[in-house]
């Protein structure tokens, strides 16, 4: 938020529209990430081409969350199914109210009972600890700094209003403040990006931390995890607007696996799978 704050005052020293701009530009990117938290679930599960999981042709999936939700006191979540070899899974939606877990259909024909229980406590601890609320927030404020940003320098590169201080393009403290605030336009969505990963990657251990406490049995969850490090296939539906919903990065990692190797490795939201295996050992 404070970033935000940096961004909007950057905006507002270099266009000089006034307090009346600095709103209406807050406003628009405000309302349009509102409208994106408010239906983030339903965009990432059709973004993933996740379909409603049938409760008779999926009763394993059913029975394990309906009990691991009596065990968590959650609300039993919306499930879906996504059509995919890779073993994966994620959890959105704005409260556990408003929540939906998302499984792919190999993760459901590779797993055991037990691994298949390990993950979903994974996913719904993600419902019970907020995290699809944090991340959510997140994407959006990251998305407003992306938005401001994006329309301030597009505007100054087109000679920006015609009305703009002119002391900003002049010599003294003004010009310094000018270039002070360029710099935060350029860096800000870069550095609010970065932090968007490092909040993922906390969850995530969090989330492993949790899941098997409601569980009791970490074996569980480190074979399954064991099983998605081994395993080499991506999944096709997952994008990097999506992969910090993901249990694991759907996004190639290897160069057997796709394209965009080392953009995926430079941008990864989640710990490596060996640093969380190691974590839950240790439990």
């Amino acid at each position: 938020m404070g970033l935000v704050a940096l961004v909007a005052w950057a905006f507002h020293l270099l266009l000089g529209y006034g307090m009346a701009g600095l709103v209406v530009a807050v406003v628009a990117a405000g309302a349009t990430s509102f409208a994106a938290w408010w239906g983030s679930d339903t965009i990432a599960l059709r973004m993933s081409h996740a379909r409603p999981a049938d409760e008779v042709e999926h009763a394993r999936l059913h029975n394990l969350v309906e009990g691991l939700c009596i065990a968590g006191g959650l609300p039993k979540p919306r499930l879906y199914v996504v059509e995919d070899d890779a073993p994966n899974a994620f959890a959105t939606g704005r409260d556990p109210r408003h929540a939906a877990v998302a499984v792919t259909t190999g993760l459901l024909q590779k797993l055991n009972r037990v691994e298949l229980e390990g993950v979903l406590a994974h996913e719904l601890s993600h419902i019970k600890n907020y995290d699809t609320l944090v991340s959510t927030l997140a994407v959006t404020l990251v998305g407003v700094m992306v938005l401001l940003s994006d329309f301030a320098l597009r505007f100054l590169w087109w000679g920006g209003p015609r009305h703009r201080d002119d002391r900003v393009a002049g010599a003294g403290p003004a010009a310094v403040l000018g270039l002070v605030g360029i710099a935060l336009l350029v860096l800000a969505p870069l550095v609010g990006r970065l932090m968007q990963f490092a909040v993922s990657r906390r969850r995530e251990l969090l989330a492993d931390a949790t899941g098997v406490s409601l569980t009791r049995y970490p074996p569980g969850l480190v074979s399954a995890l064991e099983k998605l490090r081994d395993d080499t296939t991506v999944v096709h539906s997952a994008s990097r607007a999506t992969a910090h919903l993901w249990i694991e990065s759907p996004l190639a990692h290897a160069s057997s696996e796709g394209r965009g190797v080392r953009l995926n490795r430079l941008f990864d939201t989640h710990p490596p799978l060996e640093e969380r295996i190691a974590a839950l050992r240790e439990i």
